[in-house]
């Protein structure tokens, strides 16, 4: 699918946003993100989150409801993202990555459903739905046998799905989601977010094999508070470096 690149109101990036995990600051848990080249679909971040463990579903079928989270926030406005927030259930940290968003929607990544569910019964309907769909259904092999032909489309389509109401409303975060692990190559790598970006560079230089680091100290690394201008400098500078070491 092309875009239209032309729109200054729509980012072509997506950017995956890292956090504190498992006794990992958010720091740390990019560098392992780099050194793997895959991001985790750990959790589920969906409507019936809750109703996946409610209902004692496999460990295997609940993890088919987890997803890898992007925002299609422009890059001047990924500080916004990572700010403190009140009610906010999971704190996002100023280190990522960014990738072209094209690339993702061809990798089946969509944006989240937000549903106004003021003055609805549209959360009801859709968990009551759900129920009836996984009714005596505990695992995978038995959706797949229930619903053969759909049984992903169902998983994918619940997995997208929020209900905004005036306790939760986070439309602004402008989200995209991929189905499973994201496993990527260094090329498809826009940029690397990083709140002190030198120190961030020392750090990969650090933790990271010699031949992964030829690859990512080729690659812009900014930070979510830059301007346009700033931005435009730290590619210039990668763009200069590239082509010095060729010729």
């Amino acid at each position: 699918m092309r875009f239209d690149n032309s729109r200054e109101d729509m980012s072509r990036f997506l950017v995956h946003l890292t956090r504190d995990y498992d006794g990992l600051s958010a720091k740390d848990n990019l560098i392992n993100i780099l050194n793997d080249k895959t991001i985790e679909a750990r959790n589920a971040h969906c409507l019936v989150m809750h109703k996946i463990k409610e209902m004692d579903f496999s460990t295997v079928l609940q993890d088919e409801f987890c997803t890898v989270c992007f925002t299609e926030a422009p890059l001047t406005q990924i500080k916004q993202l990572v700010k403190n927030i009140e009610g906010r259930r999971i704190k996002l940290e100023p280190y990522g990555l960014v990738f072209w968003k094209e690339e993702l929607f061809d990798r089946g990544a969509s944006p989240a459903i937000y549903l106004n569910a003021k003055g609805t019964s549209v959360s009801r309907f859709l968990l009551d739905e759900f129920n009836d769909i996984f009714k005596n259904i505990k695992t995978l092999k038995k959706l797949q046998k229930v619903e053969s032909s759909h049984y992903k489309n169902i998983v994918n389509y619940y997995s997208l799905i929020n209900i905004v109401n005036d306790k939760h409303d986070f439309m602004w975060e402008r989200e995209w989601r991929h189905h499973g692990d994201f496993k990527f190559k260094y090329v498809d790598i826009v940029a690397i977010i990083a709140n002190k970006p030198d120190e961030f560079e020392t750090l990969c230089k650090k933790e990271c094999d010699p031949k992964v680091f030829a690859y990512l100290e080729r690659l812009p690394v900014i930070a979510p508070g830059w301007t346009y201008e700033e931005l435009i400098e730290e590619f210039a500078i990668k763009t200069w470096q590239k082509l010095s070491k060729k010729s």
